[in-house]
C-alpha cells in the first residue's frame, strides 16, 4: 500500500511538469463551435509543419509520435505511420490517465521546441478573428495597395510575390487587422502562397472581418 503511495506521487508530480500543448488540449473541449475548432486543428498542423521545417532535429515528430503511442522509443510497425496533429487533441486522455506515455510525450515537446515556436503556436491557438471572402468572383490578397491591373501585369498566374488569388467563402484566421483606406492589412495565421507569406493587404469591399 506505501508503495503505490509513493507511485501517485511521484506520478502527480511528472503530470504536474509544464506543457504548453496540455494547456491547449485541455481549453480544447471549452469550444463546441466547429469555427473555434477548426483555428485550433489549424494552429495544430501550422505547428508540426514548422517542427519539421525550421528545427534542425529532424526526429522530434517521429520521437514524440512513439512516446505519444506507446512510451517506446522503438516503435512496433502498426505504430510507424505519421501522426495527424489535428487529431491530438480528442485523443489525449488527460493527465490522470493511467497511460503516462502522453504526459511524457508532451513533456518531450515543452523541453523540446523553442519558447519562439510555442508563443506562435499560442497565439493562433487563442485567435479571435476571421476574414471570409465575400465577393463572388473572389479577391487578390495583394502585397502593397499597387492597382491591381499593374499586379496582374507582373505575375500573370496569379500566384507569387505580388499577389494570391483566393475564392469566395474561403477562411483564413488572422493574428491581426488593421484598416489602410479601402483595404485591410492582414496578417493571417497561416503562410499563403509559393512564397509563404502571411502578411497581405485585401480590398474591404470583398471580404468580411468577424469573430471566431
Amino acid at each position: 500500500m506505501q508503495i503505490l503511495f509513493r507511485k501517485k506521487i511521484m506520478a502527480t508530480t511528472e503530470n504536474s511538469a509544464p506543457s504548453f500543448l496540455r494547456d491547449a488540449f485541455e481549453s480544447y473541449a471549452q469550444y463546441t463551435a466547429d469555427q473555434k475548432q477548426d483555428a485550433q486543428q489549424r494552429a495544430l498542423q501550422w505547428l508540426q509543419t514548422h517542427i519539421e521545417s525550421d528545427l534542425s532535429d529532424k526526429t522530434i515528430l517521429t520521437q514524440f509520435a512513439q512516446k505519444w503511442r506507446t512510451g517506446n522509443n522503438t516503435p512496433s510497425e502498426a505504430d510507424q505511420s505519421p501522426l495527424n496533429w489535428a487529431n491530438l487533441p480528442r485523443s489525449y486522455k488527460g493527465n490522470k490517465s493511467i497511460n503516462s506515455h502522453q504526459e511524457e510525450a508532451l513533456k518531450f515537446l515543452e523541453e523540446t521546441i523553442p519558447q519562439e515556436l510555442q508563443d506562435d503556436f499560442k497565439a493562433r491557438w487563442e485567435v479571435k478573428t476571421k476574414l471570409k471572402v465575400s465577393n463572388t468572383s473572389g479577391t487578390p490578397l495583394k502585397v502593397d495597395e499597387t492597382d491591381l491591373k499593374a499586379l496582374q501585369e507582373n505575375d500573370p498566374n496569379g500566384e507569387g510575390k505580388n499577389w494570391y488569388q483566393v475564392n469566395k467563402g474561403d477562411v483564413y484566421y488572422l493574428l491581426s487587422s488593421e484598416e489602410k483606406d479601402d483595404h485591410y492589412r492582414i496578417v493571417t495565421t497561416e503562410e499563403i502562397g509559393s512564397d509563404n507569406r502571411n502578411t497581405w493587404y485585401v480590398s474591404k469591399e470583398d471580404v468580411s472581418i468577424s469573430g471566431v
